[in-house]
């Protein structure tokens, strides 16, 4: 490394021509702690191992000093770090305490004998907490379905002649972003976002080994639905054998399942989570199967409400009221799943909620857009350079600089207000809790370090807030892009880095 050494003032300014090529421009006060600390941090990204991947890394104070950058200009693919935009940008725009609301409504005429001539419409908003299994106080839809269940008894339906539909037309018809990878499609992390969704849009499976050496695996999952269809191709095998039993594909379009490989007879389970498709008419489902083990009938089956051809039906019908609703939990609740979690259905479905909210459309496209031109608000850095596909991070093809987050990063720290709150609060605190609770925790002050993981393949990435020794509040961005390493290694490098943020005392 070629170091070029002009002083300003009080402070000193490093410009350095990187053997992996591009630029760097580092910022110190003048003083042995931070010439020490930059070579430390050299030390670390400078390692063999990584001589074919690419580092972008950026360090700053809460007030804008920079106290390292390595290639903090140029763009890398963030992975779910991704998601630290998505939340920052919603509890700015919307408040933290926003709330998502899905009713329940009947339309048409219900006899004297009990017999709804007409629909039962769900209608969403967006919600992500609907029927799930997250926060930790969450409600499913074994929780929540028995509550409407009763609201209709309460009206004294017995018989339903329409159908079960699920309205989720506050969102486009738009799944999947077009970016994501068709191999992630049946698993939970990339469950498809809709503008009405039960149970994170998945389901949860249990696989055990059957009887016998030979014999085919016994699986089952929750909701116990008829909705998906299983084909078990799983494998009982010896006892110490390769436990290795998954979903090895389903439809694009539809919910053919299969499962495949293999279980040893002594595992005691394997426990998967698995994508539905169609959200609207998964919930519509799911509830059509408990009003009928209630003993409510349902002629017309369960529908996506896209489906039906004619709607005059529905949004002609006069005779049209609301029996039950769910209110969700706060914008601030939320964005914790969406960060220790890492939960990227929780994170998309956010995004095209702040599409819908600012600009009446929950696409991702618009979503991508109120982000965009929010980093232009609050000053960002080259915020045209920024390139959205999703908000979850999931997508290969969005690019965000290091300089970009560590921006965002200080201005929801100074903005001194309840979303800043929310939003420190959402992220994971090293050892304690999220993905950042098995990392730092026995060389990390408990609350030291807060921070936000990220991963895809051969992405690595960590954004966050450490305190370092002299008590100053630092930001950073470490992104690893296009390594070829194990990732432990990558993870390894970037502890290495926080603990030396953290022994910072200049």
């Amino acid at each position: 490394m070629i170091l070029r050494l002009a002083v300003v003032g009080s402070m000193m300014v490093f410009t350095a021509a990187c053997s992996r090529g591009g630029r760097s421009a580092v910022v110190f006060d003048s003083g042995t702690e931070a010439s020490a600390l930059q070579r430390e941090l050299d030390s670390i990204f400078d390692h063999q191992d990584f001589s074919t991947a690419h580092w972008g890394v950026r360090v700053e104070t809460l007030d804008g000093r920079i106290l390292y950058d390595r290639s903090g200009s140029r763009s890398f693919t963030p992975a779910s770090t991704m998601k630290l935009f998505t939340t920052a940008a919603a509890l700015d725009l919307l408040g933290p305490d926003f709330t998502w609301e899905t009713r329940v409504d009947i339309v048409g005429e219900i006899t004297p004998d009990g017999v709804l001539d007409g629909h039962l419409v769900i209608v969403g908003s967006g919600d992500p907490s609907l029927g799930a299994w997250h926060p930790e106080d969450h409600c499913d839809s074994a929780c929540l379905l028995p509550q409407w269940v009763e609201a209709v008894k309460a009206t004294g339906i017995r018989e339903i002649r329409g159908s079960i539909v699920g309205d989720g037309r506050c969102f486009p018809e738009e799944y999947y972003s077009g970016e994501w990878d068709y191999v992630d499609l049946p698993y939970w992390y990339a469950a498809g976002s809709s503008g009405l969704a039960m149970e994170e849009n998945c389901f949860r499976t249990q696989i055990k080994p059957g009887p016998g050496v030979g014999d085919s695996a016994v699986i089952s999952w929750n909701p116990d639905t008829s909705y998906i269809t299983v084909l078990n191709d799983v494998e009982t095998v010896e006892a110490g054998g390769t436990s290795n039993a998954d979903i090895v594909w389903r439809e694009t379009e539809g919910n053919l399942i299969r499962y495949d490989r293999t279980i040893a007879i002594d595992k005691e389970a394997i426990n998967e989570r698995g994508s539905v498709w169609d959200g609207p008419r998964y919930a519509a489902h799911l509830f059509l199967e408990q009003l009928e083990a209630e003993g409510v009938s349902v002629s017309g089956g369960a529908l996506n409400i896209l489906g039906v051809e004619d709607l005059s039906g529905i949004d002609g019908v006069s005779q049209r009221r609301t029996i039950a609703s769910y209110s969700s939990p706060s914008l601030a609740e939320t964005c914790k799943v969406i960060n220790k979690v890492s939960h990227n259905f929780f994170a998309d479905m956010t995004l095209r909620t702040l599409a819908l909210e600012k600009e009446g459309r929950g696409d991702f496209r618009t979503g991508a857009k109120v982000i965009e031109d929010w980093l232009a608000r609050i000053g960002a850095p080259d915020p045209g350079a920024v390139g959205i596909q999703d908000g979850s991070g999931l997508a290969r093809m969005n690019f965000v600089q290091p300089r970009q987050m560590t921006h965002l990063l200080r201005y929801m720290k100074s903005s001194d207000s309840p979303a800043g709150t929310a939003f420190l609060n959402s992220m994971s605190i090293a050892g304690v809790d999220g993905w950042m609770a098995g990392r730092l925790g026995d060389e990390i002050t408990k609350g030291r370090l807060r921070a936000k993981t990220g991963y895809i393949g051969h992405v690595r990435t960590l954004g966050g807030y450490v305190t370092a020794a002299n008590g100053e509040e630092l930001v950073f961005s470490l992104m690893c892009n296009l390594y070829t390493v194990p990732t432990r290694r990558v993870s390894s490098a970037q502890d290495a880095a926080c603990l030396a943020l953290a022994g910072f005392a200049g």
